[in-house]
């Protein structure tokens, strides 16, 4: 299989670099930036995940010693990698997309290759740091990202910091179980991964429409069909954005935090989804935590994703 890599650089920055370090399984990406958030160099490539972590990650720290040798000194690394993974630890454990990183000591082996800080974050934690840090005129003490990608998982920034849990687990809103009827994911039957993310707006169609849709359909196909007025296909998202809202209620009344960002469906979706789901954590919320709790899609846009690798890096080089 061919692979194609595409590259952009700029000027070095002064006062050492911040190698970024975006692990998927569609894409890699690496990067070279510095602590503001400005980007100077990045390569990107097909991840070709099916070849396992040995020649993935081969690759990536080949990439990344090539814009460590372009960008002297490299300061700290940051890691951004979809979970279930040990973020105190920096070991991945299978996430669904990377196939054989089974306890991929992420961490230690970047440690001992580079030897500079290394910060190994889920990427809905990441996503969350980077919009911490760069997104806001005023950063929120408390923020909680929701991805509403592929997958759909939480990232929360409470104060600076990420949030996990015992074993360094990143929250795993996905499970949470929304509605006794519904698709399924994980093999729980209305959860709210099987409701709330990109893919499951297939999900969704299946299990309403059975006799249109005996596969899932792409989630750009009921996108479009959407946007040509298809009834059915109204009524997918609009169910995807009352699930999503009635998520963002109860984080708002969990954790009243001051900011939820919403993911990539917000950016695929636009501002008539971004109101339904505001409109639904509203009637849901306990008013004062849903009046406090703004949501929002990500003010970096497209470059919220090399911007958490980025970040990522910037918390490991304020940790050492």
């Amino acid at each position: 299989m061919s692979r194609q890599m595409t590259t952009s650089a700029a000027a070095a920055p002064a006062g050492g670099t911040l190698l970024g370090l975006d692990i998927g399984g569609t894409k890699c990406c690496v990067l070279a930036g510095r602590a503001d958030g400005s980007v100077q160099d990045r390569v990107e490539w097909p991840s070709q995940a099916e070849r396992g972590p040995g020649p993935m990650l081969d690759e990536i720290c080949a990439q990344a010693a090539r814009l460590a040798g372009a960008h002297p000194p490299v300061c700290a690394i940051g890691v951004s990698i979809g979970g279930p993974l040990d973020a105190d630890l920096g070991v991945v454990h299978s996430p669904p997309n990377l196939p054989g990183w089974e306890g991929v000591e992420l961490k230690r082996l970047l440690l001992e290759r580079f030897g500079v800080p290394v910060a190994v974050e889920h990427d809905a934690a990441a996503c969350a740091l980077a919009e911490f840090e760069w997104g806001r005129e005023r950063q929120p003490r408390r923020l909680v990202y929701l991805t509403c990608a592929t997958g759909f998982g939480a990232g929360m920034v409470f104060d600076g910091k990420p949030y996990y849990g015992a074993f360094g687990r990143s929250p795993e809103i996905g499970h949470v179980l929304l509605d006794s009827e519904g698709p399924e994911a994980f093999g729980i039957q209305g959860c709210a991964e099987a409701f709330c993310s990109a893919r499951s707006l297939g999900r969704i169609a299946t299990w309403r429409y059975p006799a249109r849709w005996s596969e899932p359909p792409e989630p750009r196909q009921i996108q479009a069909l959407a946007a040509g007025g298809d009834a059915d296909a109204v009524a997918i998202i609009a169910l995807n954005a009352r699930m999503t809202g009635r998520v963002c209620a109860l984080i708002a009344d969990f954790l009243h935090p001051d900011l939820i960002v919403l993911g990539s469906l917000s950016l695929y979706l636009g501002a008539p989804w971004v109101a339904a789901v505001r409109q639904e954590c509203a009637r849901l919320a306990l008013a004062e935590a849903a009046a406090h709790c703004t949501i929002d899609s990500p003010r970096l846009g497209a470059r919220l994703q090399d911007l958490s690798a980025l970040a990522a890096a910037k918390r490991a080089l304020g940790a050492a």
